[in-house]
Parts: structure tokens; C-alpha cells; sequence
């Protein structure tokens, strides 16, 4: 796109008034669209914008179309912008949506399907704003990226990626950091019943040392093989926690998947610990072998 991109933003939750704001900062033809409610009626009045709650009317002039609405309202959102898309428009969608979704969405916009672009949002906008990283899948994923990137945005594109596949790795970032907060949750709930939180803290000082590949790689590769000793001593730790009269939740999840390898174990040889692709191919085609077992 030559010269500053007219925009259209849907939704004016957290993230839309986060990066509507960067937008008006940086002098852009900015149109806001959201349904009404009184976060959004706060938002607009902060910002000193009007806001439609026409989405098509907002969309159809827009060179860039940024969806940051719920998940749920997405295909319902696409199917009033669909029919007004400019013709060589983009429209990104910055949702939480399921990758079956977002491809559904795509599919909406018929031979304009290219210019459908899957956004995923890996990090805390209410910390980084416009910086926040982005990651961007599906044809129109490069020229989104440059588009936005000169306007201060961190997008990265996926080199010939298909819509749905910044949606399905956002998906798995957020099994490991929802997971690891949930974890953390526990373990300092039951640190704090102890009176011992700062000190658990100072304990895990050991973790900044190396970067967090780092301690990917060496979980993965030694899972297998002390999977066994784990178990018991998370046994151990569960029984702490319920003894302050906690719940055991991530506890409990941690045990059965020391439980769960150990049981694999038992019907597979484990790879030596040595390296983390092994470990973790040794892993998949388990837990792949006996749910077919299973089903039969």
C-alpha cells in the first residue's frame, strides 16, 4: 500500500483502544466500529473519537480492517464486512478464535479469501501496546506486516503459512504460559500458607540462569526417564499442599502426567536422555500408540 493506510477497528475492548490510540498518536484515518457498552462508550470518550456501531459502514472505506472483538462474534462480524470489502483491503483478525473458526471466517469472503489475515497476539498488549508482538498467517501475511510495521507495530509473517496457523501456535503458547500460571498460582498459594513465598522465590533464582530453551530442552529429555522418581516426589508435594488445605489442581495434573509416562514406559523402551527431538518423537508415538490400542 502506498502512503498511511486508512483503518477501520472493531472493537474497543482492551486491545482496540490500546492500539486505536497508537493509531490517532501516529495521525491515521481511523474509523472505530464497536457494539455498545459502557467500556466502549468510556473508551471513545477518552480517546475523542465517535464510534459506529455500524461495523460495514466503518469497514468499507478502510484500506487495513482490524478485528479485535471476541472470538465468539467473529463470523458474524465477517459476514457484514464481507459484502463491502474494498477490493484490495485487508482483514486481519486479531481474535482469540479456534483455528476451525478462523478458517471458516476466511472461507466467508469467497474470492477475496486471500485477503483474510490470521493475527495471533503473543503477548500482553496492556504492556507493550502496538509493540505487543504479533504474528500474522495467510497469503496477505507479508504486505499486513509491512503495512503495520511502518506504523510502529511488531508483526512478524509466517513465509507461506496458511490462515489458521498463527491461530492454532497461539493456541500453544497458551498451553505452556497459562499452564506455567496456573502452576505458579499453586505453588505460591501453598508457599504463602507456609510463610515461605519469598524464600521459594529466592530458591528459584536458578531459572534466570539459562534461557528458557534451555529448560525446554532439558524437561523434554529427561522426562522419560525419571518420570517414575517425579511422580513420587510430587506425590509428596501433593500431600503438603492438601495438608495446608489447598486444592490440588496443576498438582494433581502434574502426577497424572508423571503417572500417564510412566504407564507408556511399561510398554515402550525409552530413548536415552540425550537429546529433546528424540524424547519428545519418543513421547508423540506413545501416547499415539496406545490411543489406538485403546480404540480397538
Amino acid at each position: 500500500m502506498n502512503g498511511t493506510p486508512s483503518i477501520a477497528l472493531v472493537g474497543l475492548g482492551e486491545v482496540g483502544t490500546s492500539f486505536a490510540s497508537a493509531l490517532l498518536d501516529r495521525g491515521v484515518e481511523l474509523k472505530v466500529a464497536s457494539r455498545a457498552s459502557p467500556r466502549a462508550a468510556a473508551s471513545a470518550k477518552r480517546l475523542g473519537i465517535d464510534v459506529d456501531e455500524d461495523v460495514a459502514r466503518a469497514a468499507s472505506a478502510a484500506d487495513v480492517v482490524l478485528l479485535t472483538i471476541t472470538g465468539d462474534g467473529l463470523r458474524d462480524v465477517v459476514a457484514r464486512i464481507a459484502p463491502v470489502l474494498r477490493e484490495r483491503a485487508i482483514l486481519a483478525d486479531l481474535t482469540a478464535a479456534d483455528p476451525p473458526q478462523v478458517i471458516a471466517a476466511a472461507d466467508m469472503l469467497g474470492a477475496n479469501r486471500a485477503r483474510f489475515v490470521d493475527v495471533a497476539i503473543m503477548g500482553a498488549v496492556s504492556l507493550h501496546g502496538i509493540r505487543t508482538p504479533l504474528l500474522a498467517s495467510g497469503e496477505m501475511a507479508t504486505d499486513f506486516a509491512q503495512t503495520m510495521n511502518a506504523l510502529g507495530f511488531s508483526v512478524s509473517a509466517r513465509e507461506g503459512s496458511a490462515v489458521g496457523d498463527a491461530s492454532s501456535l497461539k493456541l500453544l503458547r497458551s498451553l505452556f504460559a497459562k499452564g506455567l500460571d496456573a502452576l505458579v498460582v499453586e505453588s505460591m498459594l501453598a508457599a504463602e500458607a507456609l510463610g515461605l513465598r519469598e524464600e521459594l522465590i529466592e530458591l528459584l533464582g536458578d531459572f534466570d540462569q539459562r534461557p528458557l530453551r534451555d529448560h525446554i530442552d532439558m524437561y523434554l529429555r529427561t522426562h522419560p526417564p525419571h518420570a517414575g522418581r517425579r511422580l513420587v516426589e510430587m506425590e509428596l508435594a501433593e500431600a503438603q499442599l492438601t495438608s495446608l488445605g489447598l486444592k490440588s489442581l496443576t498438582t494433581r495434573a502434574t502426577i497424572d502426567r508423571y503417572r500417564h509416562t510412566t504407564d507408556l514406559l511399561r510398554r515402550e523402551s525409552a530413548p536415552p536422555p540425550a537429546d529433546a527431538a528424540v524424547a519428545v518423537q519418543w513421547l508423540l508415538a506413545a501416547e499415539r500408540a496406545a490411543a489406538d490400542k485403546n480404540k480397538s
